[in-house]
């Protein structure tokens, strides 16, 4: 179903799941390029938000701006309209609004898959290889050989699929959309703002994407990973939609379903186990009980399972999240009805892991009389230099 409450182009949502992920489709392509993967990924498992962008597509006869900032602000418009925060999957100049949109909002982007990206920067070719991409409005015999180039190892049967997507694009949107990819946004050379987790997904065999430029793209995100799809070329998703589908499912395992659903299950099981597959190796635990952080992944996880065994009662109440980051307010109960409240703070690195938990306590007579029923029930175990000697401020 088409909608377009509060948002400036229109979309659709299919499926269900804890996962939203929204797909921006590159140069002469539609939502459609996507159905494949949709397909692979299978729509009882995850919400699926698809759009065409202004002059593709259904809004092929739009006549408005062409430009990646105006399609970032219409991306943006459409992750407003929805209630959850997504993963963005985006291909070739796709990738370039895609960046543009997580710098925008990062508090709703919780990562992105980058397929044969254009580099923000864009591509800045010569002239006359501007000139023959300019010319493949309203010409479908061009756009297919030029689809088969950068693809070389894909069937005819798809290859006509394709070019049938950008055969109605108009000469005016076609070079229009050319400088914008090709041009890029000056000045983004640089490390990109946007902190979440990245994979940039390359095709073995695609002459435009190159390692080169695949590596550059990567190199702008901390801690991005990489994914090269075997013979496959520009139009990866397309050729192998299997497995993109199988990388995305494993960048929303490490994400963990609805941002933090590792960190609640493992609170829920009360298992230094549960803990540790969250873990980075080298996770920093800072608290309002602790007088000193606790580093590692062996000594955290042991904090957290006894602190998890303190609580009689433990309710999240309010989440949200930024770029590479996860924002958990709760309330809980111990000591046979003593009420305990606070704000946790999770931090991930690039492959999605837990590598700072910051937990704010209150009120202080309760965090002082946590961090003395965590030391006693850590003796010999992790050194009491981290915990509070009386459980008040008057022993």
């Amino acid at each position: 179903m088409t909608k377009q409450a509060n948002a400036r182009i229109p979309y659709s949502v299919t499926g269900s799941g804890p996962d939203t992920l929204l797909f921006i489709h590159g140069f002469l392509d539609s939502k459609e390029v996507w159905s494949p993967v949709v397909d692979k990924l299978g729509e009882a498992k995850h919400v699926f938000v698809t759009l065409d962008l202004p002059g593709m597509g259904e809004l092929n006869d739009e006549n408005g701006e062409i430009s990646l900032e105006r399609y970032r602000d219409d991306v943006v418009s459409v992750i407003k309209a929805i209630s959850t925060d997504v993963v963005i999957v985006a291909q070739s100049m796709g990738a370039q609004v895609a960046e543009l949109v997580a710098i925008a909002v990062p508090e709703r982007v919780r990562g992105l898959v980058l397929v044969t990206p254009v580099p923000l920067g864009g591509v800045n070719a010569p002239e006359d290889v501007v000139r023959d991409f300019h010319a493949l409005g309203g010409n479908p015999n061009a756009q297919r050989n030029v689809r088969s180039h950068l693809s070389p190892n894909l069937p005819s049967q798809k290859l006509d699929a394709l070019t049938l997507l950008g055969e109605h694009v108009s000469s005016a949107t076609v070079s229009a959309l050319v400088d914008a990819w090709n041009n890029g946004i000056p000045g983004t050379e640089l490390e990109s703002p946007y902190g979440g987790p990245v994979l940039v997904v390359r095709g073995e065999s695609d002459p435009f994407v190159t390692e080169a430029m695949a590596d550059g793209v990567s190199a702008r995100f901390k801690g991005a990973r990489q994914l090269v799809i075997p013979r496959a070329g520009h139009w990866a998703h397309f050729e192998d939609p299997a497995t993109l589908a199988q990388a995305i499912c494993d960048l929303l395992a490490l994400l963990g379903n609805s941002g933090a659903s590792d960190w609640k299950g493992a609170f829920s099981q009360k298992s230094s186990t549960a803990f540790a597959d969250a873990f980075d190796p080298e996770v920093t635990l800072e608290a309002a009980t602790l007088y000193k952080p606790v580093i590692g992944r062996d000594q955290v996880k042991k904090v957290m399972e006894a602190a998890s065994r303190i609580y009689e009662k433990l309710e999240f109440t309010e989440q949200s999240t930024g770029p590479g980051k996860q924002y958990l307010e709760w309330r809980a109960v111990a000591f046979g009805g003593v009420d305990i409240s606070g704000v946790t703070v999770i931090t991930r690195n690039g492959e999605g892991r837990i590598a700072n938990i910051a937990i704010h306590h209150r009120p202080l007579s309760a965090a002082l009389k946590f961090s003395h029923e965590l030391g006693s029930r850590l003796r010999g175990i992790v050194p009491q230099e981290h915990f509070a000697a009386s459980p008040s401020i008057e022993g």
